[in-house]
């Protein structure tokens, strides 16, 4: 029994796995999409080291903090991080 030649993905006859390179039409208007090869992702920082830390709050702060993270966009590790950095800097605070 004899296997078919592999398609390379270049050889694809199927019109739904062909890109379509038509400009994307926005309302009344034409937004251009730029290649993938046009210009590069940006690198993201690196992130800092973690370790893991668990507690116990109430129930309604951490509602609040997660909602409070969605809104900003930011991570609740990176809040909980600015939060303890402040606490601890009030703290030394003459």
């Amino acid at each position: 029994m004899s296997r078919k030649p592999r398609k390379t993905p270049g050889q694809s006859h199927n019109p739904a796995l062909v890109p379509n390179r038509e400009p994307l039409r926005v309302g009344d208007g034409v937004a251009s999409v730029p290649s993938p090869a046009a210009e590069p992702a940006p690198a993201k920082p690196p992130k800092p080291k973690r370790v893991p830390f668990g507690s116990y709050i109430d129930p309604e702060l951490q509602k609040e903090l997660r909602v409070a993270c969605a809104v900003e966009g930011i991570e609740i590790r990176d809040a909980l991080d600015q939060a303890l950095r402040q606490w601890l800097a009030d703290r030394q605070a003459p």
